[in-house]
């Protein structure tokens, strides 16, 4: 316990004596400190034992007396020491009678007793409580380590620091739902404070703060980020009756590092971690699916053994997906090299930290589209053995949620790829650029753009965040699929491949909805999204069907085509399945084909300008009715036989046949195009 009032007065060396405030013994004594002035309290912080001998002071004058006994009271000083037979022969009357009304301890202070003992005493007591929380502490550290240790892992550690604080524990993950909690009955009181648990996620770690104050009979709940990136992999938020204790302080300081080691791994287990997932990938686009079982091993569950999809997802504008991958790899061009020892002329800023969020992760290109590209036609439509099951990413994502509506709790995942790393959101300031990494010189720098061109990679200081910009919403979409997946205890394998995002999830699972759920919201989701749609800034997705192992490079094919259809379409995801139910017309949104069509059309617009005819309107008109003479002439108001002579008009003026199928569509096509 800490020292109080009444441990001193127990102490039989000091020979202290009580004369007032007897209810006021309990008091915690943070310091004993003698002054003599009139009006110390400028110079208190407040829980001090004041000694004093009454030399300034008129200690028989009752009005001062209670003056000066208010003023430190109204500073929480928690007792008074008046040293007898120094300037008064025993404690004045009027002191003691000021003490009494204010209830302040008041201890008498024999001659014998020097008030240097006093403050040893109080110093000692003080010295063997910190003791006494640093041994606690450590003990609560190696209990808690071995729970950390243990099967169960952090809910047993949550457990042992529940009763090490005299309260409950909760752990939140990188989605702020609650993973743990310790006792059982917390959970209700921890899921008050999910909101919180979010809000702190996205303040750069570390991170705390104190949300209830314990007012009103509530709890003092605190939370504390988890993890050591820029942006929390966790929140542990603790709840107790009163503010913590050094010792409590101890346990949870232990506790978070725990929490810490326990989910954020060496970064050289992370890498390799990625590379084994990137083989077992290339290894499934090449064909070698048996082999690729065989590598991953028990590392991602049963991913391989059931019905799969691959997601492939990267800038949704194409100049920015091409800026992007010239970035990544002139960043890892430029850490490979090292920096040079003398900066040339471009450079614009010293040597910054390695690469963070995305560009970190990504760490090698993978060159998994030219694997993709090289093991066979992208047309091939896979067997009816190897098509799992009818049905898209949505009613996936309807089934998973119903499935995670009805289930009772969450629980981790079994561990995926080397997106476990942390990978905070950019500050605010400056564009969201963060401070991914810089390379001075011809080097490059993801907190700015990024110029791949003669004599190396430079940067570009009139583009400050761009590649960061660019590249964030993947690291979003793939903290929302291992979340997901995380908490319905599904494996996903998630490699990112220089500007793309590459992952096999199981069809109808968590991952696959959280991707469906992610691009649904994706304009609140990403920083700096637009609700028009739009800007280099968001993402494009596509998904592929669901395919068997054997089927897994046809599987990229797809999704690769159905990227493509959703950056033409100006959406944020589509599935193969749904490639063919759409138009073809919305692919016509191409600067070149408007190009095309305007040109083929030039010679026909410019007759109509000149006011010799309507060959455009005619033109559509015949072609909208399959070439039906009647009803396009109707359809115009003309003779049927000005109409021929008008499509005649049209092959000279052209130099085509209208008999030509591929003339006709070509030029259906060219007036779709240009409306």
């Amino acid at each position: 316990m800490p020292p109080t009032l009444a441990a001193l007065v127990q102490n039989s060396g000091l020979r202290l004596s009580v004369l007032a405030g007897h209810s006021g013994l309990d008091a915690t004594v943070r310091w004993a400190h003698s002054s003599e002035l009139a009006d110390p309290t400028p110079y208190m912080d407040g829980g001090e034992l004041i000694l004093f001998t009454g030399l300034k002071l008129d200690a028989d004058d009752r009005v001062a007396m209670r003056a000066y006994v208010d003023k430190l009271v109204s500073k929480g000083v928690v007792g008074l020491g008046f040293a007898a037979g120094v300037n008064y022969e025993g404690v004045p009357q009027a002191l003691v009678d000021a003490c009494r009304g204010a209830d302040l301890p008041l201890l008498e202070v024999p001659r014998r007793t020097p008030f240097i003992a006093i403050s040893k005493a109080v110093s000692a007591d003080i010295a063997a409580e910190q003791y006494r929380a640093v041994s606690a502490g450590f003990d609560a550290q190696r209990e808690m380590t071995r729970a950390a240790l243990s099967r169960e892992g952090p809910s047993a550690l949550l457990a042992r620091l529940a009763s090490q604080v005299d309260g409950w524990a909760a752990l939140y993950d990188a989605s702020g739902s609650v993973v743990a909690t310790a006792p059982a009955w917390a959970v209700r009181r921890a899921t008050r404070f999910v909101g919180d648990a979010e809000r702190l996620r996205d303040r750069p770690a570390p991170a705390s703060a104190v949300v209830s104050e314990g007012d009103g009979g509530d709890d003092r709940v605190e939370l504390q980020s988890i993890g050591s990136g820029r942006r929390a992999k966790a929140v542990l938020a603790v709840g107790t009756a009163a503010p913590l204790g050094t010792a409590e302080r101890y346990a949870v300081n232990s506790a978070i590092a725990l929490l810490t080691l326990t989910m954020e791994r060496s970064r050289a287990l992370q890498e390799a971690e990625q590379r084994l997932g990137a083989a077992v990938l290339k290894m499934l686009l090449v064909g070698e699916g048996e082999h690729a079982r065989a590598v991953a091993g028990q590392l991602y569950g049963g991913l391989l053994d059931a019905p799969m999809r691959v997601i492939v997802a990267e800038p949704a504008s194409a100049a920015a997906a091409r800026f992007a991958q010239e970035g990544i790899a002139a960043v890892q061009s430029a850490q490979a090299a090292g920096p040079p020892p003398v900066p040339t002329a471009s450079a614009v800023r010293p040597s910054s930290p390695a690469p963070a969020g995305y560009l970190a992760r990504a760490g090698e290109l993978c060159g998994l589209t030219d694997l993709a590209a090289a093991a066979g036609s992208p047309t091939v439509v896979p067997a009816a053995s190897e098509v799992a099951r009818p049905g898209g990413v949505k009613a996936s994502a309807r089934a998973s949620a119903k499935q995670s509506a009805q289930s009772s709790g969450a629980r981790p995942s079994t561990p995926s790829t080397a997106s476990k790393q942390a990978a905070g959101k950019p500050p605010a300031t400056g564009g969201r650029d963060g401070s991914a990494g810089a390379a001075a010189g011809t080097g490059a720098s993801a907190a700015s753009g990024v110029v791949v061109g003669t004599g190396g990679p430079q940067v570009d200081p009139s583009d400050s965040g761009r590649l960061s910009r660019i590249v964030w919403p993947l690291e979003e979409l793939a903290d929302a699929v291992e979340t997901a997946a995380a908490r319905n205890g599904e494996a996903v394998l998630v490699v990112p491949d220089g500007a793309r995002l590459v992952v096999l999830a199981s069809d109808g699972g968590a991952a696959v909805a959280g991707c469906a759920e992610f691009a649904g919201t994706a304009s609140a989701a990403q920083p700096g999204g637009r609700s028009g749609g739009g800007g280099e800034e968001g993402l494009a997705i596509g998904v592929s069907a669901p395919v068997g192992l054997a089927a897994a490079a046809v599987a990229f094919k797809q999704a690769d085509q159905a990227l493509s259809v959703a950056r033409r379409r100006g959406v944020a995801l589509v599935e193969h399945e749904d490639v063919a139910a759409g138009s073809v017309l919305p692919l016509l949104a191409d600067d070149a084909v408007r190009a095309f069509a305007d040109g083929l059309l030039r010679a026909l617009r410019e007759h109509d300008a000149n006011g010799r005819g309507d060959l455009v309107a005619s033109l559509r008109a015949w072609l909208s009715r399959h070439g039906q003479w009647d009803a396009a002439a109707a359809e115009l108001g003309v003779h049927r036989h000005t109409l021929r002579y008008r499509m005649r008009r049209v092959e000279e003026i052209l130099g085509r046949s209208l008999d030509d199928p591929d003339v006709r569509m070509e030029l259906w096509l060219a007036l779709k195009a240009t409306g």
